[in-house]
């Protein structure tokens, strides 16, 4: 059992249990979120719209209960979860994401005694829904899924085809964007198998992010101590994340056309994640002399909208050679606590 009887750090004024003076009371931050995701819910099609509800809680729920109950909660986190999937597995591929944010949520509770996980260690700990969406090329709905997804398209493809037409646009302009349409379509159908699981795992990952949220909220409410919160700038993924990237580019180099959508799958995601940490070594650097964080903000994005594709090569190639070169470690650490808590 863990104990969370002592905060992490002394509480000054502006923690009152009241919340920080002159921000908005918790719950109002809580019920905002919820309404967000509510709206999202109410937008999406059914039943995949119940995860923005559903993934959130249950991430919610199982990080708060291994945090206070430790390795007993994980356990009986981990028997439901094997429970939910038989259970539902017959109702579609949306149930499976469920159990598999529960367990991430689980993990990250685990690691919350102390100063709690850095932000690259939070990122591997989405390694069960990336498993999950690893495999799920392999599942026996995943091609209707694939389906579903393509009709939904083609019937936005319609609606935009038909909305030229009553905006006016005929003859050789409505031709061009015609074939326009069909060309795109015929690059979507073969590009759908290989992208939807890595679609749904960034959805789920921002899912956990929310779930999170609502766990540091509900910690706050409960007198518990603050979540613990990572700075961008200590982004640093662990050694094992080289070989889910490595494992990923063997799969599509190698001669098994069935596995390349995990290969896909596994390669962009751990991509991702060492453009994120080229990102964070790049803000490392630049902090490290004084330059001021929207400033550092502006210039990447402004980079990353003229020039999307060199950003994202250069940014993951900085990270990957940061695992040999660890550049972080030859720059000062600037001002600030990374470990400063949620508010």
């Amino acid at each position: 059992m863990t104990s969370i009887a002592e905060p992490r750090r002394e509480a000054g004024p502006e923690f009152a249990s009241g919340g920080a003076v002159g921000r908005r009371p918790t719950w109002v931050r809580a019920a905002l979120l919820v309404a967000v995701l509510g709206a999202l819910a109410l937008q999406s099609p059914v039943p995949w719209s119940w995860l923005w509800l559903a993934v959130p809680t249950a991430v919610a729920v199982a990080l708060l209960s291994s945090w206070r109950f430790g390795v007993a909660a994980v356990g009986v986190v981990a028997l439901l979860a094997v429970a939910l999937t038989v259970l539902g597995s017959a109702q579609g591929l949306w149930v499976w994401w469920i159990p598999a944010a529960a367990l991430v949520g689980a993990w990250m509770g685990l690691r919350e005694e102390g100063s709690g996980p850095s932000a690259g260690q939070r990122a591997w700990m989405l390694v069960p829904a990336l498993a999950l969406a690893a495999l799920l090329p392999w599942l026996a709905h995943y091609r209707e899924l694939v389906a579903a997804v393509e009709r939904e398209l083609i019937a936005g493809d319609t609606q935009l085809l038909e909305l030229l037409r009553q905006l006016g646009t005929s003859g050789d302009r409505l031709r061009a964007m015609e074939k326009t349409v069909t060309e795109n379509a015929a690059l979507r159908r073969a590009a759908l198998p290989l992208v939807i699981p890595t679609v749904l795992f960034l959805w789920v990952g921002l899912l956990v992010t929310a779930g999170r949220a609502l766990a540091a909220r509900a910690a706050h409410a409960l007198r518990w101590p603050r979540l613990s919160r990572a700075s961008l700038r200590d982004w640093r993924l662990p050694d094992a994340a080289l070989w889910v990237f490595l494992a990923g580019l063997a799969l599509l180099v190698a001669p098994w056309p069935a596995w390349a959508p995990t290969g896909w799958t596994l390669l962009l995601n751990a991509g991702f994640g060492y453009c994120t940490q080229g990102v964070a070594v790049a803000q490392s650097y630049f902090l490290a002399r004084g330059v001021p964080p929207p400033v550092i903000i502006m210039t990447m994005l402004f980079f990353f909208m003229i020039a999307m594709p060199m950003f994202v090569l250069s940014t993951a190639a900085l990270g990957l050679s940061d695992v040999w070169l660890d550049y972080r470690r030859l720059e000062p650490v600037a001002d600030g606590d990374p470990n400063e808590g949620d508010r």
